[in-house]
């Protein structure tokens, strides 16, 4: 066998590699062979069809394999001799098989790129954490407060605050005029708002009362359906419910959990608070870490990494799709890929810079780490396998693998931690909010909406409520 290894870009490499004609004559003897004694031909016994009518009637078949087999003996072969680590499957350029003749092939394939680690051993950084002081526990208290409120029917008209059950069709009109397709909506449930136009048209209504009436929806109406058009609501009211919340008291606390008064939950919602303030804080001082070495570095990234990473992302978003009940065929996939390119161009030169970031700190993990870890797992779980019975299975589910990449990661991160300096700040509720609205601004997170491609199918509904922030609601998602 001789090869050339070419190189087309920092990521991309090539292998011209030629087979001799030996290899290449054995590998048709050996296919043509197999397809001899298993196939089943008018006029000839079961494998005794001979070589040359296969070759004539099987040409295609069979050159397609010999090929196949050839690709994958021969090009791993060579690019472990040129010293190569391909990280994507090869794509074959340009082939030349012919019996009794050497063949060849250009196979082009990815490889890692090499980048060269910025000074990562005297950053500045700030870590940006939410204290938790009596207002943060007082809202979680309300919190639990407004989850363990019991609904009562009362016979009173509807007013706001109150929740409102009703079965609504809902009719658009075109500009021109012409109505559109009524849609029906059962069982509806909405906590009354009477600053938002729908909800103010139930003000005063009682259970089993019917109302027509119409909306002029404005242009900038976040259900694109209803946006600029009048549209006439038929809404019949079945049920009129209050929230009843308990009172904050020892009862209270005793109903919440294992707490043997209102104290000992503060307690509890404070630790919990305290860890959640933590987790926040250091994920935000990793991207930040993370940012700032990105900064410092510029390389380039593999095209198929970059596909693979999109391909997840889809896979993830597709699943989101369909469990709101939708169809992901709906979705512009072209559109919501080129949305997340950058995503998922960060988030593999974020893995090749912690691997090397890792590789220059020597970072190995203990197999005691990963045992440590296991059994945590087991035990938040109640597994009552063994930790040699449960690694064997995680190791033959190919999960071990990912259990070690998640801890050396968090070495690698707190090895960096340690060589920088890192201040700490603790913002109280205006200044988080700030932080967060800030994040907000500046997120380009995916959304449902800008990559749907039209309506519903036929037989399904659109929430007239969709897009519209309708409180809490009870029993019913909108």
């Amino acid at each position: 066998m001789q090869y050339t290894l070419n190189t087309q870009s920092s990521t991309r490499q090539s292998l011209d590699v030629t087979v001799p004609s030996m290899h290449v004559d054995e590998t048709f003897a050996r296919i043509t062979s197999r397809l001899a004694s298993t196939l089943k031909l008018p006029g000839f016994r079961k494998g005794k069809v001979p070589t040359q009518f296969i070759m004539e009637r099987f040409s295609k078949e069979v050159h397609q394999e010999v090929a196949e087999s050839l690709v994958r003996d021969f090009f791993w072969e060579a690019s472990r001799k040129a010293g190569v680590t391909p990280i994507s499957n090869p794509s074959i350029e340009k082939l030349e098989l012919k019996q009794n003749t050497d063949a060849k092939f250009v196979a082009s394939f990815d490889v890692a790129p090499e980048l060269k680690l910025p000074n990562y051993q005297s950053l500045s950084l700030t870590k940006r954490k939410r204290q938790v002081d009596d207002d943060l526990i007082e809202e979680q208290l309300k919190d639990l407060q407004a989850r363990a409120a019991k609904l009562k029917s009362v016979d009173t008209p509807v007013v706001a605050q109150l929740l409102v059950t009703c079965d609504l069709k809902v009719t658009p009109f075109r500009l021109d005029g012409k109505p559109e397709k009524t849609r029906s909506f059962k069982e509806q449930v909405i906590q009354i708002d009477e600053t938002r136009p729908l909800d103010g048209a139930l003000i005063g209504l009682k259970v089993d009362e019917v109302k027509e009436f119409t909306l002029q929806h404005s242009e900038t109406d976040a259900n694109a359906n209803f946006a600029g058009k009048s549209v006439k609501y038929h809404v019949v009211v079945k049920d009129i419910r209050e929230r009843v919340l308990a009172e904050i008291n020892d009862d209270f606390a005793k109903d919440a959990g294992p707490f043997e008064n209102l104290q000992a939950l503060k307690d509890r919602l404070k630790k919990d608070l305290e860890e959640a303030s933590e987790r926040d804080a250091k994920g935000r001082l990793q991207a930040d870490l993370l940012d700032l070495l990105l900064e410092k570095t510029t390389f380039d990234i593999p095209a198929s990494m970059t596909a693979m990473q999109l391909d997840d992302y889809c896979r993830e978003f597709s699943q989101q799709f369909a469990e709101q009940g939708m169809d992901p065929r709906r979705i512009n996939w072209e559109a919501y890929r080129e949305h997340r390119l950058k995503d998922a161009q960060r988030s593999i030169k974020c893995g090749y810079l912690l691997k090397q970031l890792g590789d220059a700190e020597k970072v190995e993990v203990p197999e005691s780490a990963v045992d440590a870890d296991i059994e945590k797992f087991m035990a938040e779980n109640q597994i009552k396998q063994t930790l040699k019975q449960v690694k064997s299975e995680l190791e033959n589910r190919g999960a071990l693998g990912e259990i070690k990449g998640r801890i050396r990661t968090e070495m690698i991160f707190k090895r960096l931690l340690e060589l920088s300096t890192v201040q700490e700040i603790l913002l109280d509720k205006k200044g988080y909010e700030a932080l967060l609205e800030s994040e907000r601004t500046q997120d380009q997170a995916s959304t449902l909406h800008p990559f749907d491609e039209g309506e519903s199918a036929e037989g399904t509904s659109t929430d007239p409520h969709a897009h519209h922030d309708h409180g809490s609601h009870e029993g019913h998602s909108h």
